[in-house]
């Protein structure tokens, strides 16, 4: 029995099954590189899904922990910690935002959200709406204003409040615009949906509605977030500026943070005892997200970023032109890209990361649609053209 086979058979005995995990465990990894436990390599395209943005074991963002380690793990939020106050400074700097509340995931930061949403409106407002397709994560509330049936199955009744508008119809959301209304939550671009970005003027459609009914406009940026479009965070490309955003994923890279970050005027509804996260903004992870965003910043990282990206673009689209019985279009922003499979042909998406995973390429299939290309933003251009390589001669 080989090395993954031992461990694989030790997980499958004692963890729950909530995850369709592929055959291997993995124990090491450098830049876009994994290797599992038979020391066998993989070109990573998955980045812990839009976590590692930084590739593996960065080495500025391991000293940072192993600095941070040495000096305080662990006080809680009774007390105020250097990299917290440091982390929350340059979110601001770099952001809309004016205060920033920390916790531990992207379902985290998008509770937060929705509490906050609801607290800020006054009484009587707590209907949420979201768009069809979305995910928005997997706590109750959360699940509630996803807008995909498959991840509600077997939770009812969820939580009230939360509305699904048709994803794209504008006039579709403002019918579910009522006196209950408080909020409009959305992704700028749908990942678990299938890599579907939102339109700009549809999103300025949906700023222009929130701003004449009072409602407040909250993006979740915890996938699209942190460098992953090109710029360091999404809305800045799009002409539209929310009230609320929420982070997770590439903030520490790997290490468990979420941020939700509001205006002024909107997170002073937020005061001690209506929110709280024993672990939120815990120091070790505040530094590891402070050396991440010191590297977003430095010079020319973020446009290499939108460089790449556009490269990736172009070689997608080359085997949509090579492919087109079988491949759609190509649709995304920055390094989040997505292959979309025609719709005959979509039954196929899981067996082709069956197969590029043999292949020694890590891919997802987004949405029983799309291959979802998500490498760390550092991936180099031959890497970029390794994958490639490994899609075409998957789908021939």
């Amino acid at each position: 029995m080989s090395a993954n086979e031992q461990w694989n058979q030790r997980g499958n005995g004692v963890l729950m099954n909530t995850y369709g995990r592929l055959p291997v465990t993995m124990v090491r990894g450098s830049g876009c590189t994994l290797h599992d436990a038979d020391g066998r390599e993989y070109l990573d395209f998955v980045a812990g899904i839009a976590v590692c943005n930084l590739g593996h074991c960065h080495p500025a963002v391991s000293a940072a922990v192993r600095e941070q380690v040495e000096k305080l793990v662990h006080v809680s939020n009774l007390y105020h910690t250097v990299p917290q106050i440091k982390l929350a400074e340059k979110l601001c700097a770099h952001s809309f935002a004016d205060r920033v509340f920390f916790c531990n995931s992207g379902a985290e930061a998008n509770e937060a959200a929705l509490k906050l949403a609801r607290k800020a409106s006054g009484e009587g407002k707590y209907e949420i709406i979201s768009l069809t397709g979305s995910f928005h994560g997997r706590t109750l509330a959360t699940v509630a204003a996803t807008g995909q049936s498959k991840f509600h199955e077997g939770f009812e009744p969820l939580p009230a409040g939360f509305l699904h508008a048709p994803f794209g119809d504008l006039e579709g959301l403002e019918r579910l615009v009522g006196p209950r209304t408080c909020a409009v939550l959305c992704e700028p671009l749908q990942g678990e949906g299938g890599v579907r970005p939102l339109a700009p003027e549809y999103l300025r459609g949906i700023r222009e509605l929130c701003d004449r009914h009072g409602l407040l406009l909250i993006f979740d940026e915890v996938q699209v977030g942190m460098g992953r479009t090109g710029s360091l965070l999404a809305y800045e490309q799009l002409g539209v500026v929310p009230d609320i955003i929420t982070l997770a994923k590439g903030l520490a890279n790997g290490l468990p943070m979420g941020a939700m970050l509001a205006k002024e005027d909107v997170a002073a509804a937020f005061t001690p005892g209506t929110h709280a996260s024993t672990f939120g903004g815990n120091p070790v992870a505040a530094a590891a997200a402070l050396a991440v965003l010191d590297t977003m910043l430095a010079p020319d990282f973020l446009a290499a970023v939108r460089e790449k990206g556009a490269y990736l673009a172009a070689g997608l689209n080359e085997l949509v032109r090579r492919y087109p019985d079988r491949l759609q279009e190509v649709r995304g922003m920055g390094l989040i890209q997505g292959l979309v499979l025609r719709e005959e042909f979509r039954d196929q998406g899981p067996a082709m990361v069956q197969k590029l995973f043999e292949q020694g390429l890590l891919l997802n299939f987004a949405g029983n649609t799309a291959l979802r290309f998500i490498p760390p933003l550092v991936v180099s251009r031959a890497e970029i053209d390794r994958a490639l390589e490994l899609v075409a001669d998957a789908i021939r």
